[in-house]
């Protein structure tokens, strides 16, 4: 579950940059930002928060500063 919030969470934050990044330079260049632009960055900027918070929270019990190490699984 860890990954696929790290994953979505990379995701939606990259999604809000590039349409974000849309919606200001068409506003620079004083071109119409359509509506999807502004939702797709909101559904970016809404989807990497809410993974970035879960992954904040399942983290939140392992001690700082120790690494994270991938468990062993038993052979067979």
């Amino acid at each position: 579950m860890k990954k696929f919030c790290a994953i979505a969470c990379t995701v939606g934050f990259s999604a809000f940059w590039i349409f974000g990044g849309l919606a200001v330079i068409g506003l620079v260049t004083g071109q119409a930002v359509g509506m999807t632009v502004l939702a797709l960055s909101g559904i970016g900027l809404a989807v990497g928060l809410g993974a970035r918070l879960a992954l904040v929270q399942m983290t939140r019990s392992l001690p700082r500063g120790t690494p994270v190490r991938q468990q062993e699984t038993p052979a067979g």
